[in-house]
């Protein structure tokens, strides 16, 4: 009993350790609070001297994204995006094609290599839509194993970290040759549209604390079990792609209440429980496994984002998207708003940092929905 108690307290504090790290020391920062998640889940699961309970973290991965997600869209302001430039709208639209047609193109691709590319092809179309949460919750919607999300997350960043150094060195000079330039506003519109960047939690009045704090969580806890209601009325047991929709719809419906984009540190609460899905999730494998998998899974998620920003790209250029935007929204796809200030900079235009940090908010809400649907519409047509 005492065990399992310590367990859990370690379970619950890690994430606010391992996200402190990652802020203070540049290393662990390149590596992310995700992936260091997984990795010291893992540790603690496979050590021989800790007496860790698979089941128990299992049972915490399970309960913490239905929790995340609604955390996650709750902040996102989908009208705003819509009120954006028709070319960021238009230019991440195309992103959301490219995702969905390059996840297909690996799929056919991999047919014969991989078991069920359908899935892998679900989480990454969702992925690189909206950034690593989508793959989270793709995932454990379509009940992928444990060690095929960190597999997949892993080669994800391997890839991701190749393309960052492309964007911030020679992408400025590739996408600026072949699409056309970008146009700048007045002004006086600019600093309008920079205001929200500046609050990037839209704190106008309501102070964070725990009142709010408890606000947040309860309404996402709320979406979780309105969402298991659903599936059990709908379908008779706990479908987990039922669930995972049902509590991703709820959360878009509480985008649509101004008052909670004006609360401070939703996203930093939806962190927490992402990280507490990444621990306990990485506390369920067996890295014996792990490292007998095939490096197959590598070489589809690098068709998949390779892909997605060559189709992209070649979008953009049939519909005349200047090159900043088309830049700035394709990050936003690829790694959800955490990248957009890095690649506005290497652009020299803060201009696109708002259209960028908006469109990967609403990439979240898009992704969990594409990702599930599209891994479904593959399985149909590539078995």
């Amino acid at each position: 009993m005492l065990i399992t108690i310590l367990q859990i307290l370690l379970m619950i504090g890690l994430p606010f350790l391992l996200s402190w790290a990652t802020k203070t020391f540049k290393t662990l920062r390149f590596i992310g609070p995700i992936l260091l998640a997984y990795i010291v889940g893992i540790v603690l699961a496979n050590i021989a001297a800790v007496p860790w309970d698979k089941s128990l973290a299992s049972t915490f991965s399970e309960v913490a994204v239905p929790i995340a997600i609604p955390l996650i869209l709750m902040c996102t302001d989908l009208v705003k995006w819509f009120k954006l430039a028709k070319s960021t709208v238009l230019s991440f639209v195309m992103v959301i094609i490219a995702a969905a047609g390059a996840a297909l193109l690996a799929s056919f691709l991999f047919r014969d290599h991989l078991d069920q590319p359908w899935r892998l092809a679900g989480m990454l179309s969702g992925c690189y839509t909206g950034g690593t949460p989508n793959l989270v919750a793709i995932g454990a919607a379509l009940q992928v194993p444990a060690e095929t999300i960190i597999l997949v997350n892993t080669s994800d960043m391997l890839c991701g970290g190749v393309y960052f150094i492309l964007l911030t060195s020679v992408m400025k000079s590739v996408y600026r040759k072949f699409l056309p330039p970008f146009v700048k506003m007045d002004t006086k519109k600019e600093v309008e549209m920079n205001d929200p960047f500046m609050q990037p939690v839209f704190s106008k009045g309501i102070k964070h604390g725990l009142g709010n704090v408890a606000l947040l969580i309860g309404l996402a806890v709320l979406a979780a079990g309105a969402a298991i209601g659903i599936a059990l009325l709908t379908t008779g047991e706990l479908n987990t792609v039922v669930i995972f929709l049902a509590v991703s719809a709820i959360g878009i419906g509480y985008s649509f209440w101004k008052r909670l984009h004006r609360v401070e540190g939703s996203w930093n609460i939806a962190e927490y429980f992402i990280l507490l899905f990444s621990v306990a999730l990485g506390g369920t494998v067996d890295v014996q496994l792990f490292f007998k998998s095939s490096p197959t899974i590598l070489l589809f998620t690098a068709t998949v984002m390779f892909s997605a920003i060559v189709i992209h790209f070649i979008l953009a250029k049939i519909f005349k998207i200047d090159a900043d935007t088309a830049m700035i929204t394709s990050t936003a796809g690829i790694y959800g708003p955490a990248f957009i200030g890095p690649v506005a900079n290497a652009l020299n235009n803060r201009e696109v940092v708002v259209s960028g940090m908006i469109s990967g908010l609403a990439g979240y809400a898009v992704g969990n929905f594409l990702g599930v649907g599209l891994s479904y519409l593959i399985s149909l047509i590539v078995g």
